[in-house]
């Protein structure tokens, strides 16, 4: 007996057996994932270090060559690219399509484990990261006003990042654009000779006098409290009145030798958004979430919370958008399903 005369004679078994399928098809329509790009495991990964001040000859020989020697005896790697930028190493490293990402995270991080020792003192520990397709921002928010840089940088960071930070889905919050509050020490090298006072001892006097050390335990029958040396200076007027040398019996005060300047970082950075200096936010999500549903939480967070206990003098505004070209692309989903249902039922 064929198909047809099958369903023909057992028309409840045929009618039920369509009704599970359509549940399943349902239940499955309901959790499928929706995301512009399908989640894949690129056998990358990319090792930064960070070197500050360097130029990209130190880089170089002093990081970039260390860390290539050190990953270069893992199995399976095809292929390594590194790049020495002002302060910064990259080096990106790929494998064989067989390889385990997994595995290989493990073997390289042991690798770089072994050269810490090696790098330069000044030089940060190095970044192990997977090289992934979603890992570009899905949201990117544009801050603007009359404030200061300095003023849209710190609201950025300390209010909108924080709120937006702990929607679930959300890895992070990259800030563009951003220039961190920096102190600047400029040293008047005639006033130093003249008071026969070397650099070297300018810096050494701040890791004598600059300094936050553990203080010990205060013990009692009931509690014990830590306590610390606060040796840090926390107002630009109290660090220039640090003592740098002593000329005989007689101190001799960093402000003396030094124009000292609350500023921010060099301006190596910048962001805009029509043609006017901006701050951008922009929100990476985790592998394999909901895109669609972490744009629609921060869009309510901004309506609700955000933009209510906006400043007068700050706009905030919405630039990228990955949600709407993923709707987009559900509502043709949506419309070929139901063609393809409507003809499957015709032609049956």
């Amino acid at each position: 007996m064929n198909l047809p005369g099958l369903s023909i004679k057992q028309h409840v078994f045929t009618w039920m057996l369509s009704l599970v399928l359509v549940l399943f098809g349902a239940i499955s329509y309901q959790r499928i994932g929706v995301d512009r790009l399908p989640q894949i495991d690129f056998p990358m990964l990319s090792v930064a270090t960070v070197l500050p001040g360097a130029d990209p000859d130190i880089i170089d020989a002093s990081v970039t060559n260390l860390v290539e020697s050190a990953v270069n005896s893992v199995s399976g790697i095809e292929s390594i690219q590194s790049s020495s930028l002002p302060g910064v190493s990259l080096v990106v490293i790929q494998f064989e399509l067989s390889k385990d990402i997994d595995t290989a995270f493990n073997e390289v991080q042991a690798k770089l484990n072994e050269i810490l020792q090696r790098l330069p003192t000044d030089a940060e520990t190095p970044v192990l990261k997977k090289v992934e397709a979603g890992s570009q921002p899905i949201l990117w928010l544009a801050l603007q006003g009359d404030n200061t840089l300095q003023q849209l940088n710190v609201y950025a960071r300390n209010v909108i990042k924080k709120r937006l930070e702990t929607i679930s889905g959300v890895g992070d919050v990259v800030i563009a654009g951003e220039r961190r509050r920096t102190i600047r020490v400029s040293l008047d090298l005639d006033r130093l000779a003249a008071r026969h006072i070397g650099v070297d001892q300018v810096i050494g006097a701040f890791g004598l006098e600059h300094i936050k050390l553990p203080g010990g335990f205060i013990t009692g029958p009931r509690l014990e409290r830590q306590l610390k040396l606060d040796l840090e200076y926390h107002d630009v007027a109290d660090l220039g009145r640090m003592i740098v040398a002593y000329q005989g019996k007689l101190p001799v005060h960093l402000d003396e030798v030094a124009t000292i300047e609350d500023g921010l970082e060099d301006d190596r950075r910048f962001a805009s958004y029509n043609g006017e200096p901006a701050v951008g936010l922009g929100l990476v999500k985790i592998s394999g979430s909901n895109t669609v549903a972490i744009i629609q939480e921060a869009k309510r967070r901004l309506t609700e919370e955000i933009l209510p206990q906006l400043p007068p003098s700050m706009r905030l505004s919405l630039v990228v958008d990955d949600a709407n070209l993923i709707t987009a692309i559900v509502r043709a989903l949506q419309s070929h399903l139901l063609e393809g249902t409507l003809l499957a039922a015709f032609v049956v």
